[in-house]
């Protein structure tokens, strides 16, 4: 794969050159500016709309100490996105991982969610969802997923890049604070409004509903107030494509009509030949529905001029299903049954591009040839309460107390796959990439995937489970004006931490062939239940806009999962408790600060900032299963973390910021666990990656320097330059290869049909690779991010009217996965009288996400990206406005590659979503 573009030396040298124009010439310019910027302050001019948004987001910029970033919403449900990572994205620095067509993840300056805390109101959150295993599958991490939010919940985003000692510890990329609005954001008396959208998508050619509303009230004398939002959507999304599980080589029955080993040709694509083949190819449709649910209220009161109390109540709802279509051919594992009638292979990649194949049942009764349905329902509840006091006890002295607690709940009670499989040998299967290395001809031969007499039922899986997330804050500080200039400040926090995670197995309890089930008789000779009419459906329409070779199957019979499962009992089976996800891990973080702010005079340049340390006590308590045994681990460690900001403004209208800082982030929760995680799916060998609760969290000192030019009214041209010098990175430790017999592991463990179950039960000892975490070397992070914004008020009407809102940024690192080197957002807008309009594109690199092996193999990572949207409105009066959105304007696909040749690993597509709407206000 080629992840990386350029070197870094060369940007940062651009970027030096940039600051030293805007350093130099700065004042000139702005002379040259006085006469216009004069004329035009004598005119007030009323800013509204997406460009007012601009403009309070960029003075709240300009006037924070530390390096920050600011999304404001101009109105309730008017951040032109599906959710709130796809707002966060137009940040500098920020990039976004999507699932299902829409934004799950962020990664700030090269640094993945569980290096970013998020605080909603203040407080520190976790919200976790479910996904497809390519997309990432159940979180059980520290990463935030935005998905399970509707954006139209929140006014203010706002990123906080470089840290402060008033700021809770546990990031390393950046602090995202999520704000919901409060009675006193608003007037004195009644303020209302809602909007309604109604969307649709071109490619599942279904309409999708969208609410918002917010009422408020506050008193005359503005002592007291309250608040109600709601945010509602309903949404169908279908996602189709072709996937292949990764790449691989191995041993076939024969090549050529020749049987192998001894076959003439067998050697040209065995497993030492280098030679990969795809391992599962298949084409399938993912279907997603989708409703969230928010609400949020709020009351506000000062029962003196001196005290501001705020309750603050979220909760969100996220519930959905997501059915999994493939017609597949499962070649890896069972390459014994294939016979090589014909070839081809790539030289410029080492893959057999080309295959015809005769293929032969299982000695099971299973077959290679499936057609495999998943289906899952999927709930995460977030519900959170926080109380927030503010008192002034002197005109020197104040204090703010925040306490809380907020509760995640990620449910996934039902996970249920049917397999149905072709039914004795099938001649002919083709695969072609010859054509078209993303979405390759395949054609079953003998095989009528239409016809269900030619399949059989034959294997099911369930398996249901479940993460549950707890936090719980009391935090509280006092900050004293020593003078004009300087003011100290100093507080205490306790925050308690429950993660907990369980799954189950039901397959794992009796098999999963369904032949050997309690109360399953089938026919005598039959390799799994007759596929009837009751159990039976269809995938039809298939392959619209995927690009893909005519001749491609467009329909085929599935399974429906509800009557399948009913129809063996399958939710009456009981599972069996998986060791490697049934853990716990309890946090209590104990810590305090001291902080000096000043602002002041250098000479003639007015100078602000901050600086102090942070200390906080960390103890964790893990418990896992180790050899079927519950065994809990506790852990404590301490963190001194001084930090500095400054800012100087060199003239009223450009600033240079500095900051340094110590910094860390607790480990990652899945690498907690005592126990492990076996992979009885990839092997020989197969893989048990232990866990290791001694881990130490990972440790950085960040250094960073903002230069900053209000060059206009509205206007911003910046340059950012960060590095971070990771002290203690994980690495994996030298892994012990031992036969299974010797690895300590249970037979048991391993679930019932795995290809590592099938060896064991044949009487075989395949090898396992034993892999444990431990604390590594050090690792680093650099780059630098451009921002451009200004409205064209100066060129003649009606294109005074336009402006732009852009940034560019540039990350580098040796060591650390899962970044794009280039990012970049744009968005070009129309503010004019009554008609608002922009168009915003988001790129970002293609990015790595597993290393190679020592021989240049395996890696795993993501295409480049571009994301553009549109987003519209119209006034038609003082209160209404119509609205029109599209979401995903080209249809961009999501390709995850595999290996150096950039092999494709999924290649799916979700289609264009239009909305359109209004407005109302009062």
């Amino acid at each position: 794969m080629r992840f990386k573009q350029n070197s870094f030396n060369f940007r940062l040298l651009m970027g030096a050159a940039a600051v030293g124009f805007l350093a130099g010439n700065a004042p000139a310019l702005a002379q040259e500016q006085d006469a216009d910027e004069s004329e035009s302050r004598q005119a007030t001019v009323v800013v509204t709309g997406f460009r007012d948004s601009l403009q309070k987001s960029l003075a709240v910029k300009k006037n924070e100490t530390n390096i920050v970033d600011i999304i404001a919403a101009e109105d309730i449900a008017d951040f032109p996105d599906l959710n709130l990572a796809e707002s966060l994205q137009r940040i500098p620095g920020v990039s976004i991982d999507r699932v299902g067509g829409e934004g799950r993840q962020i990664t700030v300056r090269g640094l993945g969610a569980d290096f970013t805390r998020i605080r909603i109101n203040g407080m520190e959150a976790l919200a976790t969802s479910g996904a497809s295993d390519s997309s990432g599958g159940s979180n059980r991490g520290r990463g935030f997923d935005f998905n399970t939010f509707a954006s139209d919940l929140f006014n203010e985003l706002r990123v906080t890049k470089t840290t402060s000692a008033s700021i809770e510890e546990g990031s390393l990329g950046a602090t995202v604070d999520l704000r919901t609005a409060r009675p006193f954001d608003y007037d004195a008396g009644l303020t209302a409004a809602a909007s309604a959208q109604l969307g649709f998508n071109d490619l599942s050619e279904e309409t999708s509903p969208r609410y918002a509303g917010l009422l408020s009230w506050q008193n005359e004398s503005g002592t007291f107030g309250a608040l109600v939002s709601m945010a509602y959507s309903d949404r169908t999304i279908l996602e189709e494509g072709f996937s292949t599980v990764r790449w691989q080589d191995g041993n076939f029955a024969s090549v050529g009509g020749a049987a192998c080993p001894a076959g003439p040709e067998c050697s040209l694509i065995d497993t030492n030949s280098g030679v990969y083949y795809p391992r599962i190819p298949r084409y399938g449709r993912l279907t997603h529905e989708q409703e969230r649910l928010g609400l949020t209220g709020s009351v506000q009161f000062r029962p003196t001029d001196a005290t501001t109390v705020s309750l603050d109540v979220l909760h969100s709802d996220f519930e959905g299903t997501r059915e999994e279509s493939y017609l597949e051919t499962f070649m890896r594992s069972q390459e014994k049954r294939f016979q090589v009638i014909d070839y081809s292979i790539n030289p410029d990649n080492n893959t057999i591009e080309y295959g015809l194949f005769n293929v032969s049942p299982l000695p099971n009764g299973t077959h290679p040839i499936r057609s495999e349905n998943r289906f899952d329902e999927l709930q995460t509840t977030l519900t959170q309460y926080t109380v927030d006091v503010d008192h002034e006890f002197t005109d020197r002295l104040r204090g703010n107390l925040l306490a809380g607690r907020v509760v995640s709940e990620f449910d996934n009670p039902v996970q249920t796959t049917i397999l149905l499989d072709a039914v004795g040998p099938v001649t002919g299967f083709t695969y072609d990439f010859r054509g078209n290395g993303n979405t390759p001809f395949i054609d079953y031969g003998s095989l009528d995937v239409t016809d269900p007499s030619q399949f059989a039922f034959t294997e099911f899986r369930d398996r249901p489970q479940y993460v549950d997330n707890t936090f719980q804050t009391v935090a509280g500080s006092l900050a004293y004006d020593l003078n004009d200039s300087l003011t100290v400040s100093g507080g205490a926090s306790l925050k308690q931490f429950e993660f907990r995670t369980t799954e189950y197995r039901r397959e794992s309890t009796f098999g999963s062939l369904v032949c050997t089930l309690p109360g399953v008789s089938c026919p005598a000779g039959a390799t799994g239940l007759p596929v009837t009419a009751d159990i039976l459906k269809y995938v039809s329409g298939f392959g619209s806009g995927l690009g893909a070779p005519g001749g491609i199957d467009t329909r085929w019979i599935t399974a429906d999962v509800h009557a399948a499962a009913a129809l063996i009992n399958a939710y009456g089976i009981p599972g069996v408790l998986q060791a490697g996800n049934d853990r716990r891990v309890e946090e209590e973080d104990l810590g305090g600060f001291l902080q000096l702010d000043f602002n002041t005079q250098l000479g003639r340049i007015p100078v602000r900032g901050n600086v102090g340390v942070r200390y906080v006590e960390t103890t964790t308590t893990s418990t896992g299963q180790v050899s079927g045994t519950s065994v809990t681990v506790e852990r404590s460690y301490e963190d001194t973390l001084p930090s500095a900001n400054v800012t100087f403004e060199m003239r009223d209208d450009f600033f240079i910021r500095l900051a340094a800082a110590k910094v860390m982030a607790r480990p990652s929760l899945g690498n907690l666990t005592p126990g492990g995680a076996l992979d009885s799916f990839n092997g020989p060998s197969f893989r048990y990656n232990s866990g290791n609760p001694a881990l130490d969290p990972f440790r950085a000192t960040t250094y960073d320097a903002s230069f900053e030019w209000y060059f206009r009214e509205e206007s911003l041209i910046a340059l950012s330059l960060f590095y971070k010098d990771v002290d203690s990175f994980f690495t994996r430790a030298s892994t012990v290869e031992v036969p299974y017999s010797q690895s300590g592991l249970p037979t048991s463990l391993p679930p019932a049909s795995s290809p590592l179950r099938n060896l064991l039960d044949a009487g075989q000892d395949p090898l396992v690779e034993i892999r444990a975490v431990e604390n590594g070397g050090s690792a680093s992070v650099k780059g630098f991010e451009l921002t451009y914004q200004q409205p064209f008020s100066f060129l003649p009407a009606p294109f005074d009217g336009f402006g732009f809102q852009g940034n560019y940024t540039y990350v580098d690192s040796d060591e650390i996965r899962g970044f794009s080197p280039n990012a970049y957002n744009a968005t070009i807008y129309y503010e004019k009288d009554r008609l608002s309009a922009r168009i915003s594109a988001a790129y970002r690199d293609a990015y790595q996400t597993v290393a190679p092996t020592a021989a240049g193999r395996d890696e795993q990572g993501y295409s480049s990206t571009t994301n553009i949207d549109f987003s519209s409105s119209y006034k038609l009066n003082d209160n209404f406005d119509i609205t029109f959105e599209a979401i995903n304007l080209t249809d961009e696909f999501e390709q995850q590659v595999f290996d150096a040749g950039d092999l494709v690993n999924v290649y799916h597509h979700t289609g264009t979503e239009y909305l359109i709407g209004f407005r109302y206000r009062y």
